[in-house]
């Protein structure tokens, strides 16, 4: 064997891989075999004219072969994370993935274009546009109808164009509803500026007005040389006019302005504020609409959130200062102040869930949207006894079923009524304070004691029957210690007769005090105990005046 022959080999493998398809030819005869250089020598004559034959007319296996094969499953064409259709075959030197890019992008610019967007089939020959507006999405042809299985170019056509119809009116919808909630957002934290700046120029505007009325002393007067112009005390009384002009304009001009800012941010009232400003706040309409084109949907979430959060403490704030008596409500006492905050801020919250997250999330059947479903309905049944409490609470609280400085008994539980909220009722007994929720009170009653709880005695006496004296005396006893005293007869046996003895006082070791005092009195009468004697009375009967 030659010795070149393994290297002249390698040579022609590399060489082989290196050409084009179509490009390889039969190997050299004198690398196959060497020796055979001469037997190649008279087919180098003949190979001038095969080239000039091939270069002449090209041939049809290479020009086949040149189109890419088609892609089965096609590349998707998407306006967002929706796929719209898929292209499958190159067309006009354009690769499936180049012209599903190409597409993609024309969406994307039809969608944020901000104008509604007609879609239209256009024929050209063979071909058929697929247009939005003036821009061109796709072009189709025989190829593409073949691929997709549509029976012509126009069927399929048609198809993508009602769909790219459907995505852009649901992408417009969207961008509409992200745009009227982020203008929501900028009313509510304008107003809520407009309200600080407010608060700040009425308190400048009483610093300044309490000084010059502290201190006319430190007013100059208006001098032209040594001639006195203004006084003293009038250019004193001018400038507490002008505090209280100044004070009167400036919030006008901070409504004015946030009200300018508000109708300038909704369509329906675009008029009315160009009518009042001309031409000042109309561009910001048009930046608000571009930056919501370019906006994330993060940062339109996060400035809803601020929002959000800033609304529900400006609500906790108001209805603070409505408790403490710094803002007076003709329609909301001080007392309610506090439920009515809470119920005013869960309002705001369960309606910026319910309303404002589904647009802010662009889609009413996302995996966002299912997850937070999933969420608040296993909070509902979580929470459903402090519901149910709060539910009762609100007939309580708004109905004024209990008053804070009376007592009450509750379950079993008497007391003074500390404080009455929308879950519970605090109670503040002999043994403790106890906070008893209201959901109790629906299977246990509720006795109302009033300002002054009744306390009760049973005292038995030997051998004595139906004796008037007895219980005058009983009675007398105790009236001296609290109000509307009753005696009554609880049973007669043969241990003796027992008497119930009931006075109504308010404060701490009122029934050890009314035990005291009967004992004292029966001493003094001569009047000989039972076998029980005298105890407190721990198990009371309602009477028809005292249940709830």
């Amino acid at each position: 064997m030659h010795p070149r022959c393994p290297l002249r080999g390698v040579l022609l493998a590399l060489t082989c891989l290196a050409l084009p398809i179509g490009a390889h030819a039969a190997p050299d005869a004198s690398v196959l075999a060497p020796g055979a250089e001469s037997a190649a020598a008279p087919a180098s004559a003949a190979a001038p004219a095969s080239a000039s034959a091939s270069a002449s007319a090209p041939a049809p296996a290479a020009a086949s072969a040149a189109p890419a094969p088609p892609i089965a499953e096609g590349v998707p064409v998407r306006l967002r994370d929706a796929r719209l259709f898929s292209i499958r075959v190159p067309r006009a030197d354009e690769s499936p993935e180049e012209r599903a890019r190409a597409a993609s992008m024309a969406l994307r610019a039809a969608a944020e274009s901000g104008e509604q967007a007609a879609v239209r089939v256009e024929r050209r020959g063979d071909e058929a546009l697929v247009i939005a507006s003036d821009k061109t999405i796709v072009t189709f042809g025989p190829d593409d109808a073949a691929t997709s299985g549509e029976a012509s170019v126009a069927a399929l056509a048609e198809d993508v164009a009602g769909r790219v119809r459907v995505a852009l009116a649901k992408e417009q919808s969207r961008s509409a509803a992200l745009l009227t909630l982020l203008s929501v957002a900028l009313v509510v934290l304008s107003g809520m500026v407009a309200l600080f700046f407010a608060r700040k120029i009425g308190q400048v505007a009483d610093r300044a007005r309490a000084f010059l009325e502290e201190h006319p002393e430190r007013i100059p007067a208006i001098r032209l040389q040594s001639i006195e112009v203004v006084r003293p005390e009038s250019f004193r009384a001018a400038m507490l006019i002008a505090t209280k002009a100044g004070r009167v304009l400036f919030r006008l001009g901070i409504a004015y302005g946030w009200v300018l800012i508000g109708l300038s941010l909704f369509e329906p009232t675009r008029g009315y504020a160009e009518r009042l400003s001309g031409f000042v706040f109309g561009p910001l309409y048009s930046l608000l609409a571009r930056l919501i084109g370019s906006l994330p949907l993060l940062v339109v979430a996060v400035i809803a959130a601020i929002a959000l959060i800033v609304l529900v403490r400006f609500i906790s704030l108001f209805f603070d200062g409505v408790a403490r008596g710094q803002t007076t409500l003709d329609w909301l006492p001080a007392d309610l102040a506090a439920p009515t905050s809470i119920l005013v801020r869960a309002a705001v919250v369960i309606g910026f869930f319910l309303v404002a997250a589904p647009l802010v999330l662009g889609d009413d059947d996302g995996a966002l949207v299912r997850a937070g479903t999933a969420v608040i309905a296993a909070l509902a049944l979580s929470t459903t006894p402090v519901v149910a409490s709060a539910a009762v609470g609100i007939v309580v609280v708004y109905g004024r079923r209990l008053s804070v400085g009376e007592h009450a008994e509750i379950g079993g539980r008497a007391g003074r009524v500390r404080a009455v909220s929308l879950l519970e009722v605090e109670l503040e007994g002999e043994d403790g304070t106890f906070r008893i929720p209201h959901l109790y009170s629906l299977v246990r009653p509720t006795r109302l004691l009033g300002p002054e709880p009744p306390v009760s005695a049973e005292v038995t006496l030997e051998k004595t029957a139906l004796d008037e004296e007895v219980r005058e005396l009983l009675r007398e006893a105790a009236g001296a210690v609290g109000s509307r005293p009753r005696v009554e007869l609880v049973r007669l046996d043969a241990e003796g007769t027992c008497y119930r003895v009931t006075a109504h006082r308010a404060g701490a070791g009122a029934a050890s005090e009314l035990v005291g005092v009967l004992v004292e009195a029966l001493c003094a009468a001569e009047i000989p105990l039972g076998k029980t004697g005298v105890r407190v009375a721990r198990s009371q009967t309602f009477t028809p005046n005292e249940r709830s």
